[in-house]
């Protein structure tokens, strides 16, 4: 498994400021077979929405006012060159990689265009409160300050699917749908990524409410 230190390294590539040609392509429509396998998946769940992916020099995200268009940082695009050991190690930290990005974007969307689920109590019981005040800062910054406080070492980060999710409920949403959506909302592929990555209860619970939730938007 690759070092803490490795993987805050490709995030600070994948995350750096664009230059040349991607600040030259800021706007245009997303192309990158990373996106391709994420559409793919969208389809075989039954999720017709349209949504745009672009291009960003500024961070990737999703507007509660505009929740179908994507921003997708163009640098992220860096993270194709990083080794599989920091991949697997960025699982439980936070999404390295251009899908990773775009799946849990796409948890913010959905949840933007079906914000009456968050007030359910289930929702609330996994994820809390998505009202309460968003405070979080640059992706980098606040896995480096969980990382400091014992990074997964430390149990109180059992409890969520990645260092970035402990941010707040929506990162705590987004990130189950990142992992849930990677497996197609697969029950039993969920249970096994929690096992294997040794979470507490709370985690899977989450990764199946992910799950049901791309079902049913599907179906």
């Amino acid at each position: 498994m690759a070092s803490n230190r490795a993987v805050v390294n490709w995030l600070r590539k994948s995350r750096a400021a664009p230059r040349g040609q991607e600040l030259a392509r800021v706007g245009q429509p997303v192309d990158h077979p990373e996106l391709r396998k994420v559409v793919e998946d969208l389809a075989w769940l039954g999720i017709k929405n349209r949504f745009k992916f672009v291009w960003s020099d500024d961070g990737s995200g999703v507007e509660e006012d505009a929740p179908t268009v994507i921003h997708v940082l163009g640098t992220l695009v860096k993270a194709d060159e990083a080794p599989p050991e920091v991949h697997a190690a960025a699982e439980r930290v936070v999404a390295l990689d251009l899908g990773g990005v775009v799946r849990h974007e796409l948890g913010h969307s959905l949840l933007f265009q079906r914000p009456l689920v968050a007030r359910s109590p289930g929702f609330r019981r996994l994820f809390g409160d998505v009202g309460v005040a968003y405070r979080v800062g640059n992706p980098v910054d606040e896995v480096l300050r969980r990382m400091a406080r014992g990074g997964l070492r430390n149990p109180r980060y059992r409890r969520v699917v990645s260092l970035y999710a402990a941010t707040h409920p929506h990162e705590k949403f987004a990130e189950a749908i990142r992992v849930a959506l990677a497996y197609r909302g697969d029950d039993r592929e969920l249970v096994a990524w929690s096992h294997h990555h040794d979470t507490d209860q709370v985690v899977l619970d989450q990764l199946l409410f992910a799950g049901a939730f791309l079902r049913a938007w599907g179906g």
